[in-house]
């Protein structure tokens, strides 16, 4: 059985959200326990841009051999690698008599092996900026701490993510056959996701995959939320998902947990071809810190087509607008008025990107 162990180096799973820190003036290499320069910070970059995994090319790194084999030991015995990646197949169980929309659902996972970097800001604006547009939204939250099932608790379906590993296609189907799928439904994190490392990563990712797959017959977008570290969990979401996009700090942690996720996902996109990487999103960039402006500058300048051409600044709204369980252009200060228009520009390009129609 494969869980946590087989990652390469542990990160915290604190998630503070966006709009923490202070601006430290005249510190230009960061503190936070890093001495790491600048330059430090460049070579990590030229990493990152060797990889290919915008193009689907192998990266210079592999992910554990440990996912692999698991993967290989799962092909061609209802595993992950024997299941087809299109959504509205027939999956097993029966399906409703009449489809409950016209559209092929798309899925969008939220992935990157560093807390704090802003998933979950990304998942519930996103979230909210689709239901906007009129298209019926499937949130799954796959982290134990739960951040986005709080705040998007007003649009509780009822149905739990670990149901979604318990490979009962029949009991999704008749849960979503009996609501009203409009506009935004969460399925939350729940007590039982703290089992999800015991399982067998083939037939996690197996059933998730099918279960994503029922989905697609009742929502139009399906997004997925992930915990900080490359548990079962994030690792099933990337080989259910068709999309990926990764939320990052200026900071050269954060830049070295997008190396390993970049490596991670190159080798992964061999079991889960149609994944495309979006590239990651620059949050919480401060101004203020020449260290944020000078690493924001490297990573645009070494691989434009790894980083969006959109960035989100060091907003305090945006983490106030996700304590008060709403998108940010609904708070009504000036000073969520720059915030509200980098998020819009960023939903517009997820939209875009993931040809959503």
């Amino acid at each position: 059985m494969y869980g946590k162990a087989y990652v390469d180096g542990r990160v915290s799973r604190s998630y503070k959200g966006p709009g923490h820190g202070v601006a430290e003036p005249g510190n230009s290499r960061g503190r936070a326990g890093s001495r790491r320069t600048t330059n430090d910070v460049h070579a990590e970059i030229r990493v990152i841009a060797g990889s290919g995994v915008t193009d689907g090319q192998p990266g210079t790194e592999s992910a554990s051999g440990a996912v692999n084999q698991s993967l290989r030991n799962g092909a061609g015995n209802g595993g992950v690698a024997g299941t087809s990646g299109v959504h509205r197949q027939e999956m097993g169980g029966r399906r409703p008599k009449e489809k409950k929309t016209e559209r092929i659902m798309k899925t969008l996972v939220t992935a990157i092996q560093k807390g704090g970097q802003g998933k979950t800001f990304a998942t519930c604006h996103l979230a909210f900026d689709f239901a906007e547009r009129g298209l019926r939204v499937a949130v799954i939250d796959l982290d134990t701490q739960g951040n986005a099932s709080f705040t998007l608790s007003d649009h509780q379906s009822g149905f739990v993510s670990s149901q979604l590993f318990a490979g009962n296609i029949d009991e999704l189907r008749g849960w979503f056959d009996n609501r009203d799928n409009n506009g935004i439904a969460l399925i939350a994190a729940d007590a039982d996701l703290a089992n999800l490392d015991k399982m067998d990563l083939s037939h996690a990712a197996g059933a998730l995959r099918n279960s994503v797959a029922a989905l697609g017959d009742y929502f139009d977008v399906c997004l997925i939320d992930t915990a900080p570290s490359l548990g079962v969990g994030m690792t099933a979401a990337v080989l259910s998902a068709d999309y990926m996009l990764s939320p990052v700090e200026m900071e050269a942690y954060s830049l070295h947990g997008m190396r390993k996720m970049v490596a991670v996902v190159s080798n992964l996109r061999k079991m889960n071809p149609k994944l495309r990487f979006l590239g990651m999103v620059p949050n919480k960039v401060d101004a203020r810190k020449p260290r944020h402006i000078a690493n924001l500058a490297a990573v645009q300048e070494a691989y434009p087509q790894l980083v969006l051409p959109i960035s989100i600044g060091m907003r305090d709204s945006i983490a106030e607008a996700l304590g008060e369980q709403m998108p940010v252009w609904m708070i009504k200060k000036t000073a969520a008025r720059l915030a509200t228009k980098e998020v819009r520009a960023l939903a517009n390009y997820v939209f875009e990107k993931m040809e959503i129609k």
